[in-house]
């Protein structure tokens, strides 16, 4: 089977070396037709509808016929709600009960998951955390100036971690960077990421779900 080699780093963010993993979580062919359609689904179904217009039947006003039936030389109508007048109702508006709900099966969402790895594997901006013991936040502060400076990290720096590490609270109010449990992994907050950070625990937990 193929693998594909990702940089180890310690807890003062030096390269100690590479890690081979799996091919078929790093190393897959990117489809970002795939992937625009799993960032699609998880803001639709984060997306409410709160826009609601008034029918003619809901907007207040006078009931009595807007003018004459005949020898007006103009159309026929009733009162002013009607959608055609300024201040009547809206015809087909928005009701407030939209639905914007969309899915996408598991296999194509793990597919889109690994697009998006591989992709980040390839710019060489995933990076393997061994022996991570982070207890202080001025230890995570510390660690990602270090790891900007050695490793040139792009932009927002995502923390991936196992559910069994409690790490991300030393990592969550430190500027332009993220903690992701790989339980919840997701297409958009790894695009969104410009480099990747992985513990041993949550690489673990990535490889295992197949």
């Amino acid at each position: 089977m193929k693998s594909v080699k990702l940089v180890s780093i310690n807890q003062e963010a030096e390269k100690v070396g590479e890690t081979s993993v799996g091919a078929d979580f790093f190393g897959v062919e990117a489809n970002p037709s795939l992937i625009s359609q799993a960032v699609r689904k998880l803001l639709s179904n984060q997306r409410k509808a709160y826009a609601k217009a008034k029918t003619r039947g809901q907007v207040n006003g006078s009931g009595v016929k807007i003018w004459n039936q005949k020898g007006t030389g103009r159309a026929r109508h009733g009162d002013r709600q009607a959608p055609i007048f300024v201040g009547g109702g809206k015809a087909h508006g928005p009701t407030g009960t939209q639905k914007y709900h969309l899915q996408l099966n598991k296999k194509m969402n793990k597919k889109a998951v690994r697009s998006v790895l591989s992709l980040k594997a390839k710019e060489s901006q995933v990076f393997l955390l061994e022996n991570f013991k982070i207890t202080k936040t001025k230890e995570a502060f510390s660690f990602l100036e270090k790891a900007k400076k050695n490793l040139d990290l792009k932009d927002k720096v995502l923390l991936l971690y196992g559910q069994k590490e409690g790490i991300s609270k030393y990592f969550r109010n430190l500027a332009k960077t993220e903690m992701l449990n790989v339980a919840n992994l997701n297409v958009y907050q790894l695009i969104k990421a410009g480099s990747l950070l992985i513990t041993q625990d949550g690489l673990a937990e990535i490889i295992k779900e197949k």
